[in-house]
């Protein structure tokens, strides 16, 4: 029962910090771009529930997330 519990905590908390970071991008106010770091946390998330919950679709989508979020952070915060 632990197990589910913890995953249904990191599925919601990937899912909640995605939808925060589309509104924070769809704001496009002066801080949107930190919208792609809460976007990578979220993938980070969705890719550990997807692994322990063996969705490996989701699994592998969320790793692909993971590498456009850096692109992302590269470009809207360090460049």
């Amino acid at each position: 029962m632990q197990q589910k519990k913890v995953s249904q905590i990191i599925e919601w908390a990937g899912s909640l910090t995605g939808v925060s970071a589309a509104v924070l991008l769809a704001l496009n106010i002066s801080v949107s771009g930190w919208a792609y770091v809460f976007y990578l946390f979220s993938s980070i998330l969705l890719l550990i529930w997807g692994l322990r919950e063996k969705a490996h679709g989701v699994a592998f989508q969320n790793l692909v997330f993971i590498a456009i979020n850096i692109l992302g952070i590269y470009r809207w915060l360090i460049l």
